[in-house]
């Protein structure tokens, strides 16, 4: 039997172009993408113009870092808003804008209280958002409070987003921690490749 000849990626490119299902299913695809991303980005407009308000010129609060020449001003703006009536996606971004040490005096109280209302939101990005948030504001003095919710299993798979974190401190208690949750069903991949 002789050896058939690989397919490339333009040939493939080719034939799909010619089925016209593939097609018809692609632009579908695309259209819903797009009627999505008008609605978050409407729907993401008050947060927008209030950040601009106040100098941070941005088109999504995903965009926001710390490295932002005006980030220390949007942050009681991102404050402001992490209760708001958006998508989740649109909380989620607003929290992670909040991931930086120059947030945490103004942010950290709030972004734990946030959390504590979202313990029972399994799945939930603007949850994970939150825990990334916390992993990158929290300072070494902050060692208690990730442990306490690290070792919470009502928090799920957004507790792995702490586990970089503790396993970089120099603190014996972190360490412990992360061997007593060694077997944990959410977390075990994680933490044997970190403590490795």
């Amino acid at each position: 039997m002789p050896r058939r000849e690989p397919t490339t990626a333009s040939e493939l490119t080719r034939r799909l172009e010619a089925d016209p299902e593939w097609v018809a299913r692609r632009a579908e695809r695309n259209r819903l993408h797009e009627e999505r991303t008008a609605a978050l980005r409407e729907s993401e407009a008050p947060l927008i113009a209030a950040l601009n308000d106040v100098g941070v010129d941005v088109r999504s609060a995903w965009l926001l870092n710390a490295k932002h020449p005006n980030y220390r001003s949007a942050v009681p703006v991102l404050l402001a808003h992490i209760d708001g009536e958006y998508d989740d996606r649109i909380r989620e971004g607003i929290v992670r804008a909040l991931g930086y040490s120059e947030a945490r005096q103004l942010a950290w109280d709030s972004v734990l209280v946030a959390l504590k209302r979202q313990r029972s939101r399994p799945g939930s990005g603007f949850r994970d958002g939150l825990m990334a948030a916390l992993a990158g504001m929290a300072r070494s003095g902050d060692l208690p409070a990730l442990i306490e919710l690290v070792a919470d299993p009502t928090l799920g798979q957004s507790r792995l987003l702490l586990i970089s974190k503790l396993s970089r401190s120099r603190q014996p208690e972190a360490r412990a921690v992360l061997e007593k949750l060694r077997d944990d069903p959410d977390l075990y991949k994680e933490i044997s490749y970190r403590l490795k």
